[in-house]
C-alpha cells in the first residue's frame, strides 16, 4: 500500500490496473454504476412480469378459440379447452366466467338427455377447474356453489349403495353430499406468498448475477458470481417447494 500526497488517496497494488480507494470521483462512478445496475434489474423484472402476464392472457384466448372451433363438432374436446381457459384464470378478464357458462350448458344438456354420468363428470370438472386456478384466493366461488348443488342432487338421485343409504330420503342424502362438498379447504396464502417471493427472488438473482458476475469488459468475477448464484439456487428451491405445498 502506498501514499499519494498529491491526491491524498490510498492505492492498493494489484494486478494491473490499480484500484483506487477513498477517491470521491471513483465513489461517484461506483454509485452511478450501482444505480444503473439497479435500474436494469428493475427493468428486467418488469419485462418478466409483463411478458408473463401477456403469456397467460394469450394462452387463455388461445384455448378459448380452440374450444369455440370444436364446440359444434367435438364437444368433449371443446370441454377440455374450456377447462384450460379457467386454468389460465385472469382476474380482470371475463373468459373464465364465459368458459364456465359453456361447460355449465353442456352439463345441463347431458342432464336433459338422461346422461347422468357425463353431467356429473362435467360439473366435477368445472368445480375442480376453479380450485386448480386458486392461489391467494379461490376464483369462481359462485360456480363452485352451483356445482356443489348439482352434484349433490345427482348423487342423491342414484340408488343407494347400502341398506342404510337406501333407507334415507332423497333430501337427507342430498344434504349429506352437499355438506361433504361444501367442506372447502382454504388456499394456503403463506405458501402462495412463499412461491411468489421465491419466483421473483430467483429472477432478481439471475439479473444481478449477470451484472455483478462480470465486469464491463466481460471478465468473470468469482466471488459476487458465486454469491448471487447461491441466492438464485435458494430462491429457486423456495419457489419449487412453495408450488408443491400451495
Amino acid at each position: 500500500m502506498t501514499r499519494n500526497n498529491r491526491y491524498s488517496c490510498f492505492y492498493i497494488q494489484s494486478s494491473p490496473p490499480l484500484v483506487t480507494l477513498l477517491d470521491p470521483e471513483s465513489n461517484t462512478q461506483t454509485r452511478n454504476a450501482v444505480e444503473r445496475s439497479g435500474a436494469w434489474i428493475l427493468t428486467g423484472m418488469a419485462v418478466v412480469l409483463l411478458s408473463t402476464g401477456l403469456k397467460v392472457i394469450w394462452n387463455a384466448y388461445d384455448e378459448w378459440n380452440y374450444a369455440e372451433a370444436l364446440a359444434a363438432t367435438q364437444p368433449e374436446r371443446a370441454l377440455e379447452h374450456y377447462e384450460r381457459v379457467i386454468h389460465w384464470h385472469v382476474p380482470f378478464l371475463s373468459l373464465s366466467d364465459d368458459a364456465a357458462g359453456k361447460m355449465w350448458d353442456y352439463a345441463l344438456n347431458y342432464e336433459k338427455q338422461g346422461n347422468t354420468e357425463k353431467a356429473l363428470s362435467t360439473y366435477r370438472v368445472l368445480r375442480g377447474a376453479f380450485y386448480a386456478a386458486r392461489s391467494l384466493y379461490t376464483p369462481g366461488k359462485n360456480w363452485i356453489v352451483r356445482c356443489n348443488e348439482k352434484i349433490a342432487g345427482l348423487m342423491a338421485a342414484k340408488p343407494g349403495y347400502s341398506e342404510t343409504e337406501r333407507n334415507k330420503s332423497f333430501d337427507e342424502r342430498k344434504t349429506e353430499y352437499l355438506k361433504l362438498l361444501s367442506r372447502e379447504k382454504s388456499p394456503h396464502p403463506e405458501w402462495a406468498l412463499l412461491t411468489e417471493i421465491g419466483f421473483w427472488g430467483w429472477v432478481a438473482c439471475a439479473f444481478i448475477f449477470i451484472f455483478r458476475g462480470f465486469t464491463a469488459t466481460g471478465a468473470f468475477q468469482a466471488r459476487p458470481a458465486l454469491r448471487w448464484a447461491g441466492g438464485w439456487l435458494v430462491c429457486y428451491g423456495l419457489w419449487v417447494w412453495g408450488l408443491f405445498r400451495v
